[in-house]
């Protein structure tokens, strides 16, 4: 990193015009309704138990976990493994999803879900709402954008999979 852009340009002359640019710009936090859930309809709520297997069963390339059991696996799996994980699945279906127990755990299904979102898999799930799952204190601490976008990930996934159940 020292040698960024050496022999290529004037690394001190480009720092110091950057430096002079910032000088006249003050940074200006602007918090609101994130743009891309203007005009969307709401989350679907949670199936039951029995909704999501019977969608699994008669969905081809539907994956069937129950939440407690897929965080237990991603804890033995490295979170660079998760897109493979991912790659063959049609649809991810969810039972019994649950408030996430800590940090690490956490951390693993926001990386889950940007993978599945990156695939554009549906998930449809059974329990607490998508928009449950992360503890207050972890939607205000330190890694809170990561766990929104988990949230708005997962709920745009669970409104592609309506159509998985049948009515």
């Amino acid at each position: 990193p020292g040698k960024l852009g050496e022999g290529r340009f004037a690394a001190a002359d480009f720092l110091r015009e950057i430096q002079g640019l910032s000088a006249h710009f003050r940074p200006l936090r602007i918090d609101g309704e994130d743009y891309r859930h203007r005009g969307l309809p709401e989350a679907p709520p949670p199936y039951t138990d029995e909704q999501v297997t019977r969608a699994a069963y008669a969905t081809p390339g539907a994956s069937l976990d129950d939440f407690p059991g897929l965080l237990d696996h991603l804890a033995r799996v490295h979170p660079s493994r998760y897109g493979a994980l991912t790659d063959e699945l049609d649809a991810v279906c969810l039972t019994g999803v649950t408030a996430v127990p800590d940090q690490s755990t956490a951390l693993r299904l926001v990386v889950l879900a940007d993978r599945l979102y990156d695939r554009e898999v549906p998930v449809l799930a059974s329990g607490l709402p998508f928009d449950e799952l992360f503890s207050d204190e972890m939607l205000n601490g330190g890694y809170r954008k990561k766990y929104f976008r988990a949230i708005s990930r997962l709920t745009a996934l669970a409104r592609d999979a309506k159509g998985l159940v049948a009515q």
